[in-house]
């Protein structure tokens, strides 16, 4: 494949799949993934990982009777798209599975992809569906059950029943073994299917402009493309429901063939799928080609796919989600009650880039809490692009700082969920900086500092820190060390004590104050970045702009701020009574539970989930009595009566459809 091609995969987070039976039905299905859909091995083949969802297994069952697929790669905002075939094959082996997070979602198993030929393409279909749409745009997730509902009783109306798998398939996946990896599909997935779109579908289908379409070329190929002319339109007065698929001029397709398509609408995570036989339009006087589809299966698909590729959200990479398998390979002793943990994961994938200043939740396996606990420490270092530092004061109290303390050794596991939080540095080139910490405030700041000393341009930047003396003045060496590495900024250190040893050498003697950062710098002039206790920062936040300097040039985040445990306990009761309908457990919800999927997990209840950002929807799940709030959720907010587990917390006793 061309660099240009390679590049492009590399970046893409969404695809479609196109695959056949042995019949020669088509299939089309969604995938995505962050920090990018699929992974390149160094043999050349392409690694798409496939995760738990519906369980149909259409694109598997699929390459088990005939392995020859088609790809059609999709990137952010780009007007374009490139056409990859491949030979498919499925594996489960280490080297493949280690290519992708050990985390809360790793994939089930991995369809090695062996490309034969590739084909950018330019396209208007993006711009003629209005695909590209602000993240601002989002909309809320459908109640696709309840359409789903909608359908199948138009379908039992019309004197017709479910479309169901052929027993070849079945059989296949069967004997290949691949249902005892998977599972089987709930009832509900077997039955949804129909041989044409109900009213749900339909209401549906208005709004999907951009279709990705599979047919075969004269050489029995399979071919994708996108199309964005206009929506499927049902034919008027076919004998047997057929619908209009419009094309834009000169598009290559044979008069007639097996065809299968998606369509997406623009904001939406759900799917509408169909495939069938197809034959040109007879009406040659319209203003564009079309088609005429006469489906064999259409149902809705409630992929995970275009929240794992947050297509519509701003165009920032996600390395992992949820809580990833790392192991402790280093642990240094700071400071009297403060010790840094150096850890790396134990799968192959990337750690990816960490903003100076985020913070990552952390948890113990061996902790003896049904579920976890977790504590969010800021990233304090990066010893290499494989690793993490992250550094912890002892709370007492038997808390996870403690059990961090007293049981993370090295070569021991420890679970680290992503890089997280918005006190990171955003300064403009030039302006003056200032870097405020007290105690174990510190390591966000070091990161900042790190990345302020690699600058080439020139600019101030003052390193503020506060310690009660020499025996407790965190990473003092380190911050030496990069202040004098510096390229282009002038940093300058300065040290506070409150209650300094006899022999210690500090440039204050007291505690920070908005008067001593004033001598240093005219506050009207500089950036500010504090962490330490909260009295520490709201005390010189309020004196440092009452010294002129403006409200939003002064951030800062308490270290321990980020605690979730801390924010559910603010924003939802003290305890409540959670049912789980369809499994008839129940159980008590506190802010120490975790969100409403943690509950369910922890109780046995299985419930389907994915990214764990509240992004990919396959969590959602209706509140049948009672009330749930997402206090940390970002982005469109589910509908009335619908929960997504993952962000949700209940307002107060509540029954879930699980």
């Amino acid at each position: 494949m061309a660099p240009e091609q390679l590049d492009f995969i590399s970046r893409s987070t969404l695809l479609f799949i196109a695959s056949r039976n042995a019949e020669g039905q088509l299939d089309v299905s969604p995938r995505g993934g962050q920090p990018r859909v699929v992974g390149l091995s160094d043999a050349g083949d392409i690694l798409l990982p496939d995760y738990r969802g519906n369980r149909r297994l259409d694109t598997v069952g699929n390459i088990l009777a005939r392995p020859d697929v088609a790809l059609l790669f999709v990137n952010h905002e780009e007007d374009r798209y490139l056409r990859v075939s491949a030979r498919a094959s499925f594996s489960r082996a280490p080297e493949h599975m280690l290519a992708f997070p050990a985390d809360e979602n790793p994939p089930i198993g991995v369809l090695v992809l062996t490309p034969t030929a590739a084909t950018m393409v330019e396209t208007t279909a993006f711009d003629a569906s209005g695909f590209w749409i602000d993240p601002d745009a989002r909309k809320q997730p459908l109640d696709v059950l309840a359409l789903v509902r909608e359908d199948t009783g138009a379908v039992a109306e019309a004197g017709k029943g479910p479309i169901l798998k052929n027993n070849s398939e079945e059989d296949l996946l069967l004997s290949s073994g691949m249902r005892d990896v998977y599972g089987f599909p709930s009832q509900l997935v077997r039955e949804k299917v129909a041989d044409f779109a109900g009213p749900g579908a339909m209401t549906f289908l208005r709004d999907a402009g951009l279709i990705a379409l599979a047919r075969e070329d004269e050489a029995g190929e399979i071919v994708m493309d996108l199309v964005g002319e206009a929506p499927l339109q049902p034919v008027p007065g076919s004998n047997s429901i057929a619908y209009r698929l419009a094309l834009p001029a000169g598009f290559s397709i044979l008069d007639t063939g097996e065809i299968a398509l998606l369509t997406l609408a623009p904001g939406r995570h759900e799917l509408v799928r169909m495939n069938g036989r197809y034959e040109r339009a007879p009406e040659p006087a319209t203003a564009s080609d079309s088609l005429r589809i006469r489906p064999d299966e259409v149902f809705f698909h409630c992929s995970a796919a275009m929240g794992r590729a947050r297509i519509w959200n701003d165009d920032e990479r996600t390395y992992w989600s949820g809580q990833r398998r790392f192991v402790c390979t280093r642990r240094i002793d700071e400071a009297p009650g403060v010790v840094s943990f150096v850890v790396e994961p134990q799968d192959a994938a990337p750690v990816g880039t960490v903003k100076p200043g985020q913070y990552i939740s952390v948890s113990l396996p061996t902790d003896p809490t049904p579920l976890p606990r977790r504590r969010s420490y800021s990233v304090s270092g990066r010893p290499d692009d494989r690793a993490l530092r992250f550094t912890v004061r002892r709370i007492g109290k038997g808390g996870v700082s403690d059990l961090l303390h007293d049981s993370l050794q090295l070569g021991d596991d420890v679970s680290i969920g992503p890089p997280n939080g918005h006190f990171v540095l955003q300064s403009p080139a030039g302006r003056p900086v200032v870097l405020i910490s007290a105690g174990v405030g510190i390591t966000p700041l070091l990161p900042m500092l790190e990345t302020l000393a690699a600058e080439s341009g020139a600019r101030d930047v003052w390193f503020v820190h506060g310690a009660a003396n020499s025996g407790h003045h965190l990473f003092a060496a380190e911050v030496a060390r990069i202040s004098a590495g510096a390229k282009g900024p002038r940093i300058r250190p300065f040290t506070a004590y409150s209650r300094p040893h006899e022999d210690d050498h500090a440039d204050h003697t007291g505690r920070i104050d908005a008067e001593v950062i004033a001598a240093l710098v005219p506050p009207a002039d500089a950036d500010f970045y504090i962490c330490g206790p909260g009295d520490f920062m709201t005390g010189l936040r309020d004196g440092l702009v009452a010294r002129g300097a403006a409200p939003d040039s002064v951030r800062f985040e308490a270290f321990e701020s980020a605690d979730p445990t801390a924010l559910f306990a603010a924003k939802g009761p003290a305890s409540a009574a959670v049912r789980f309908a369809k499994t008839g457990k129940e159980a008590v919800w506190t802010p120490e539970s975790g969100t409403l999927l943690d509950l369910a997990l922890v109780n046995g209840v299985d419930v389907a989930y994915s990214c764990r950002m509240g992004d990919c929807q396959s969590c959602l799940q209706r509140v049948l009595e009672g009330g749930v709030t997402h206090p940390a959720l970002e982005g469109p907010q589910p509908g009335r009566g619908q929960a997504l587990l993952c962000q949700a917390i209940p307002s107060g006793d509540v029954t879930l459809q699980c």
